[in-house]
């Protein structure tokens, strides 16, 4: 299960501009299982919303919990097992290890043998075409290509939620399309929710927007 609840949050850097929107200077709530959309301008917050979420960023007034916890009274046991079991992430920066393989860098997620497996990762991959990559090293990948690489790696685990941010700014239209296609399929296995933000506004997920 898994709730997430913004109460009044605002970055600091906005608390001078009385900005209003769906989240900011707002109680909003997601449900477990729920697909959103964080959409809006760039520059508007939607990378500190996911970063107030994790809590990697404390730049901000307000609170907010996950399943009624304060994440900045979380302790480091709570948020190992939050993303080991309930979260899973899709990062701009990707995360990915660049003189690692790709087979290693996917290995290396918390409770993968729970996951797919390798079998079943390396055939995630060749659903995205990357299957001849199983054992290059990640440097070697263009920019694209290692956000395929995230995607599956963020699949090939058990989840709640799945956070993606922009997983789609490097892709053409058919990788893209195979990668919204694959993470349908994952979604409707584990019965998750999806919190997804991205530059175009395309909805290819079924996705409810959060305007920021």
């Amino acid at each position: 299960m898994m709730k997430i609840q913004f109460k009044n949050v605002c970055p600091h850097i906005f608390e001078d501009l009385s900005l209003k929107s769906d989240v900011w200077n707002n109680d909003f709530t997601i449900q477990d299982g729920m697909r959103y959309q964080l959409r809006g301008p760039s520059g508007r917050g939607k990378t500190s919303f996911l970063s107030y979420l994790l809590g990697y960023r404390k730049d901000y007034k307000g609170e907010v919990f996950i399943n009624n916890r304060n994440v900045l009274e979380m302790t480091i046991d709570e948020w190992v097992e939050l993303r080991s079991e309930k979260i899973s992430c899709v990062f701009q920066d990707l995360q990915l290890i660049e003189r690692f393989s790709v087979a290693d860098n996917i290995a290396l997620i918390p409770k993968f043998a729970e996951g797919y497996g390798m079998s079943e990762a390396e055939k995630m991959l060749s659903q995205l075409e990357m299957g001849e990559k199983w054992q290059a090293q990640v440097k070697t990948l263009s920019f694209g290509q290692k956000q395929r690489v995230a995607i599956v790696r963020a699949l090939c685990k058990p989840f709640d939620l799945l956070i993606c941010d922009e997983p789609f700014s490097h892709l053409d239209a058919m990788h893209k399309d195979k990668c919204v296609a694959l993470i349908e399929s994952r979604l409707i296995e584990e019965k998750a929710g999806v919190l997804l933000t991205s530059l175009d506004g395309e909805n290819q997920l079924d996705l409810k927007s959060i305007h920021l």
